[in-house]
């Protein structure tokens, strides 16, 4: 069977896109990967094979239009699929698999590169590398994050009936893998021929890694915090304390976590601030929409940009 038409891979950055269209071109005929069994770099990424290696009918691509690796118009579309409710994993999947971010200091920067030049100037001052300022920039997004271009860009991917959504969460189980592949294969008439070796190569590598070990664990200490269980949290990384510290001013809406990056040691050192926390410092927070039924005019709309 010959491909007409290119099939694109479509995924968040960090989501293991690159080794799902690896994986369609390794198990299509005569691929130029037949005889490897694992795609995986010293990194734990899809990195390793030269561009000119791949069948040209096998693409991938970020969601966003006029970045590197762009989505093609013209292209049958396989979408690396997620829920809503794991947002914060996508983000911590690009936050630590990104290529360069094996180094700590470039994972803020580019947190910061991300956002607009100038209101990160105009409200942070000069900085190029902060740790305090990534997490900050992205909390304001987690109170808002239909502000944010990525995912709004993503969604649309997701709702779009035309795209094939692929089942992330199958990438750590081998049956759910070999069915989406299976799916892929019959929806397109590609006839692949699955290897059980490359899938469990696949799906070990997969399930070990940092972001999908921690996946739930912001969820769980978020849980732990509301139901008053004492749980040790102290090893919970900037995108972790920016989603909890979000969800918990959602809930107290008059009460603002301290800017920067001194966290707790555990959910009842928290619970503590929450409950203690000074009635003449209770006043609006800049990054929600609504105090006490009033309209908030410094409410920053979720964006980190000069958008209105």
């Amino acid at each position: 069977m010959v491909i007409k038409k290119t099939i694109q891979v479509i995924y968040a950055p960090g989501t293991f896109g690159n080794c799902v269209r690896w994986m369609l071109d390794r198990f299509y005929k005569n691929s130029n990967f037949k005889d490897v069994d694992s795609p995986w770099d010293d990194d734990g990424r899809v990195h390793g094979f030269e561009e000119k290696d791949y069948n040209p009918n096998f693409t991938r691509a970020h969601q966003m239009n006029g970045k590197d690796h762009s989505p093609d118009a013209d292209a049958h579309k396989v979408v690396i699929n997620f829920n809503l409710k794991d947002f914060l994993f996508v983000e911590r999947c690009g936050f630590y698999r990104l290529p360069g971010h094996e180094n700590e200091k470039e994972r803020y920067k580019s947190i910061i590169n991300f956002a607009d030049a100038s209101f990160v100037k105009e409200t942070f001052g000069d900085t190029s590398f902060n740790k305090n300022v990534a997490k900050e920039l992205t909390k304001i997004q987690f109170h808002n994050i239909k502000n944010h271009k990525w995912w709004n860009s993503m969604n649309k991917l997701l709702a779009d009936k035309n795209n094939h959504q692929f089942d992330m969460y199958s990438l750590w189980n081998e049956d759910m893998l070999k069915n989406e592949i299976s799916k892929v294969s019959e929806k397109f008439q590609l006839n692949l021929d699955i290897d059980d070796k490359v899938i469990h190569n696949v799906v070990n590598e997969t399930k070990k890694s940092y972001p999908v070990v921690t996946r739930k664990r912001a969820h769980l200490v978020l849980d732990d915090i509301v139901s008053k269980k004492n749980t040790d949290c102290e090893e919970l990384d900037i995108i972790e304390q920016a989603y909890i510290e979000a969800e918990l001013e959602k809930i107290h809406d008059h009460i603002i976590f301290p800017y920067g990056t001194n966290w707790f040691k555990d959910t009842t050192q928290i619970n503590l601030f929450l409950d203690t926390y000074p009635s003449y410092l209770k006043h609006m927070n800049p990054r929600l929409p609504w105090y006490n039924n009033i309209n908030n005019p410094f409410y920053l709309t979720g964006r980190i940009d000069k958008s209105k």
